[in-house]
């Protein structure tokens, strides 16, 4: 139900109502609860409204649905006006930044306001600590900095500064693309309507999302939100950003986790093949039906880690959840997670959080 749901807004499809027929009140809940667990409930609610009323959820759900989804598209909106205050900020003192992740991703999708985020991410390279100082000029303090990003609010909005795009206080970690994503970030800025605010051009955006994916899967858990994202990002590249892309992902473990996604995008989302670069999809053949459902059912299933106000209680959720699950380092990692751990620990306690 869930997977029919996206995938016609997705594809801009009338829905296959045979999907719906004979529900229950119970196969709603359930894909209620999955499509909120997964980050994608607001986004299918139009979908939802366009079956038979006989063939929808139960009234109540139906409303509850809709609430939350109408909050989303009105978060959406705020978040976008504070990104106005930040561009109009830094155009006066002829800045600009890179919003990344949720907000630059959102267009890709076809209602930008029902993409769910929660944080604002920004990049602004060389300027980092003159982008950091116009905030300050404005009454935003940099509250702390740990091992890739400050963090600021900004109307009750939490922005993340990013200076790396991986930790810079685990040395010799996990291999990742740091440089080519630093030198993608500065390469063909897309500037927007708001001044003093770029989106990235499409290859770093696959890169991140990639990326950022990977390092989520590893030490916590990702959702069908990622995978979606994964697919969406592919799609807007050019033949030549594709080969970039596949020089630097083949041969990594990375790259190996990501043709996972898309062979789960394929497979499991049921997305049209016809949106995916040849060489990636020619890569899912290696992708053994094993590996594609342990990582759908991790998905799926797996809990979130449990949240926590102190941020040392956090750490340690994350870390037994890292050695649990182990085999994502033994297949994707070229290192294991105790490796991971311990030089994380040791980073740490050589770099504290600057407040």
């Amino acid at each position: 139900m869930l997977t029919e749901l996206f995938n016609a807004i997705l594809t801009k499809r009338p829905l296959n109502k045979k999907v719906f027929e004979g529900k229950t009140e119970a196969d709603w809940q359930q894909c209620y609860d999955m499509a909120l667990a997964q980050g994608v409930l607001a986004m299918t609610f139009p979908a939802i409204s366009s079956l038979p009323k006989e063939q929808r959820p139960p009234f109540e759900l139906f409303a509850k649905w809709m609430t939350y989804t109408q909050s989303i598209a009105a978060q959406s909106q705020y978040k976008r006006q504070v990104v106005e205050k930040i561009g109009q900020w830094l155009s006066e003192d002829g800045l600009s930044t890179l919003i990344l992740k949720g907000f630059s991703l959102s267009v890709l999708y076809p209602n930008p306001n029902l993409r769910e985020f929660c944080d604002i991410d920004i990049f602004s390279g060389s300027n980092y600590d003159a982008v950091n100082d116009c905030f300050a000029k404005h009454g935003v303090k940099v509250s702390s900095v740990d091992g890739h990003h400050a963090y600021l609010i900004v109307d009750g909005v939490s922005v993340e500064h990013h200076f790396a795009f991986h930790n810079t206080k685990v040395k010799q970690g996990y291999e990742g693309p740091e440089e080519e994503l630093q030198k993608l970030a500065l390469r063909d800025r897309k500037p927007t309507s708001v001044k003093g605010i770029c989106f990235p051009n499409p290859l770093f955006t696959a890169f991140f999302v990639g990326w950022h994916a990977y390092e989520h899967f590893l030490q916590e858990k990702i959702q069908l939100r990622h995978v979606i994202d994964w697919a969406l990002a592919l799609r807007q590249l050019a033949n030549q950003e594709t080969e970039l892309l596949n020089e630097i992902i083949r041969n990594t473990g990375w790259g190996c986790f990501t043709d996972a996604l898309t062979a789960i995008a394929i497979h499991q989302l049921n997305l049209p093949k016809e949106w995916f670069p040849v060489t990636e999809v020619e890569a899912v053949e290696n992708v053994s039906i094993e590996q594609e459902q342990k990582v759908w059912n991790d998905i799926l299933y797996a809990p979130h880690t449990a949240k926590s106000k102190s941020s040392s209680l956090r750490r340690i959720n994350i870390a037994k959840r890292i050695m649990k699950n182990n085999w994502k380092f033994k297949t994707y990692s070229n290192i294991n997670a105790t490796q991971l751990l311990l030089m994380e620990t040791m980073g740490h306690l050589k770099h504290k959080t600057v407040n």
